[in-house]
């Protein structure tokens, strides 16, 4: 019962967080041109960090199981937005801007495909350590 209530902890701690960072990125960078910024860099980062974070907990049991959920459910989960972008979606299409349509489906969907390799790339990097084989 102790871990289950460390880990809703630290679920409740990161979206905290995580969801005050994408409100404030929100702020810094509104709608121009009617292109989400906002929405695009959250998700893209969001997609990156993820797919680190899932490869850091499979190679290193260092961290407590509740940081881990706490960042990945709570964190991640707050900051990123799939609901927003479906939104975002909706909207250009209604307005009839199939390029701007296009390239913010297409940004989101390659660019957080790209930056999810990339964190697993990277977590595989920095985490990399020599494989012994027993006999």
């Amino acid at each position: 019962m102790g871990s289950v209530v460390a880990k809703i902890v630290a679920i409740v701690v990161c979206a905290f967080i995580g969801g005050g960072s994408r409100y404030l990125i929100g702020a810094v960078l509104p709608v121009t041109a009617g292109f989400p910024w906002a929405t695009i860099v959250v998700n893209l980062l969001g997609s990156g960090l993820l797919a680190w974070l899932s490869h850091a907990e499979t190679v290193t049991d260092k961290w407590p199981n509740a940081l881990t959920v706490g960042l990945g459910v709570g964190g991640l989960g707050a900051f990123t937005t799939f609901s927003t972008f479906s939104l975002d979606t909706v909207r250009l299409l209604t307005q009839q801007d199939w390029l701007l349509a296009g390239a913010y489906l297409a940004t989101t969907l390659i660019g957080g495909l790209g930056l999810s390799w990339l964190g697993f790339w990277s977590a595989r990097r920095w985490f990399s350590f020599p494989v012994v084989e027993e006999a």
